[in-house]
């Protein structure tokens, strides 16, 4: 196997780790560039033997794995080491009459491969002809040498890669004929093709259908899928969240009634826990400043440090105050002071690595200091779904007691739910707009059409408060 970095820099702590389908290289994801994180792809599947080194210096890793890919990740990726997985045509059960790959039609395509027929193979996972013809160059353009009595070098190494692709077949069938053992990937979604002519989307329904922890998500693609189309549904675009929240900002605390009413009950929870006025706290996400208007009396902080992607304050509810135009995630990681509390509302359903920020945030609050957080449950804006790219990935209530449990204790989680009724169609998308939060929703991939008759949203707020553990 190899794995091979695509994009690199030494500041980022984040990987997309892209595990090819059969016949496919690097290439494949040469245009994928997201802010903040790297990129690399791992292909190659004649052997099981990976270096997994290289994942060694990053804090959070997204497996993005298509097609045979699927099953050669859970072969040999650690778990412990991937924050998420994501499966893109393909099962844990490649060669497999109902979940998988008939046997027949696998073992045919390993026996009778050739140049000729591996391009047959390689237009069927195409939707079309012309996606294929939008493609191609991303797959090796094979053509034979001329013919002059002996072999020349282009056409031996053809006949080698072809090789190559044989074994590769042979060498997964193999695996899966013997049962090996798999890495329990934290398999979050798996994005099925409804028109897959190599792994049948009945068989895919069926195998993740064993797993009620795994969301299934249908495309209509067939087998190939530009997998930077599936990182962009699952990783927001950080710069351009805090472009859509930048312009939202004016007119965001007249439009956020559901965020307004997020804050207050935030707030209201936060001083049941009865925090002592005069610490040092540290918001982030505040935005235009609508939960810290809510809970400035009632600490009435001698220090305040805020943090948010977009510029923001002042706020004037400390004697001093301290503000950050950063990454929240990334900026506490490099930070070395604590704080009496840590706030934030309506935010970290955004962040990439929850449990980690989770845990970073009792790293960095003194003892006994106190944790009050707002995000979204699974559900949020639901009827939004049928109508958009998969929406965020919202953690349940157990997931979020689970994370929270080593570190902190009196940990209260309460579910609550705000239905917004709307006049028209045009007044939501204005709602969208003016609060940013189509950032999870974009208003340019929503079918408006399909939306006729659609007058509400409803939100599943989730409010956390917890005290670090002595």
């Amino acid at each position: 196997m190899k794995i091979e970095l695509q994009t690199q820099s030494t500041h980022n702590t984040r990987l997309i780790l892209i595990y090819a389908g059969w016949s496919a290289d690097e290439r494949i994801a040469r245009h994928i560039d997201l802010p903040g994180w790297d990129v690399a792809v791992v292909h190659d599947y004649s052997d099981f033997t990976l270096d997994t080194s290289i994942l060694n210096r990053y804090y959070t890793i997204y497996l993005f794995a298509w097609s045979l890919g699927v099953y050669a990740s859970a072969l040999t990726l650690p778990a412990d080491r991937i924050t998420a997985a994501y499966a893109i045509n393909g099962t844990l059960h490649p060669v497999d009459e109902t979940r998988g790959i008939s046997p027949d039609i696998y073992y045919g395509t390993a026996d009778h491969l050739s140049e000729r027929n591996l391009l047959k193979f390689r237009m069927r996972m195409m939707r079309d002809r012309r996606q294929w013809e939008e493609v191609k160059e991303m797959f090796e353009p094979e053509r034979s040498a001329e013919k002059d009595g002996s072999k020349g070098e282009v056409e031996v190494q053809i006949e080698e890669r072809i090789e190559n692709l044989r074994q590769q077949l042979y060498n997964i069938g193999e695996a899966s004929k013997e049962g090996r053992p798999l890495s329990s990937l934290p398999w979050v979604r798996a994005y099925i093709s409804d028109d897959d002519k190599i792994f049948p989307a009945a068989s895919q329904q069926r195998a993740w259908g064993e797993d009620p922890d795994v969301e299934r998500v249908e495309l209509y693609e067939g087998h190939y899928v530009d997998i930077e189309q599936i990182i962009k549904m699952v990783i927001p675009d950080r710069e351009k969240v805090s472009e859509k929240f930048s312009k939202a900002s004016i007119s965001y605390d007249t439009h956020a009634i559901a965020q307004y009413s997020a804050a207050i009950k935030l707030a209201t929870q936060i001083g049941e826990m009865r925090p002592k006025p005069g610490g040092e706290i540290l918001e982030i996400g505040c935005g235009t400043g609508l939960f810290t208007k809510e809970y400035a009396d009632m600490l009435r902080p001698a220090h305040a440090t805020f943090v948010d992607i977009t510029p923001t304050g002042p706020f004037g509810i400390a004697p001093t105050e301290e503000y950050y135009i950063e990454d929240a995630e990334e900026w506490i990681e490099k930070r070395s002071e604590r704080w009496d509390a840590i706030l934030s509302a309506s935010c970290i359903q955004w962040f990439a690595d929850l449990p980690r920020f989770l845990h970073q945030c009792s790293l960095h609050l003194k003892e006994g200091g106190i944790l009050g957080v707002s995000s979204f449950l699974p559900g949020n804006m639901e009827e939004l779904d049928q109508l958009r790219p998969s929406p965020l990935r919202y953690a349940s209530t157990s997931q979020l007691e689970g994370w929270l449990q080593a570190d902190y204790e009196e940990i209260k989680i309460v579910e609550d739910e705000i239905i917004v009724e709307f006049e028209s169609v045009r007044e939501m998308l204005m709602h969208l707009k003016h609060t940013g939060v189509g950032g999870s929703a974009p208003t340019g991939t929503l079918n408006i059409g399909k939306m006729k008759g659609m007058n509400r949203l409803t939100y599943r707020p989730v409010y956390i408060t917890a005290r670090k553990k002595g």
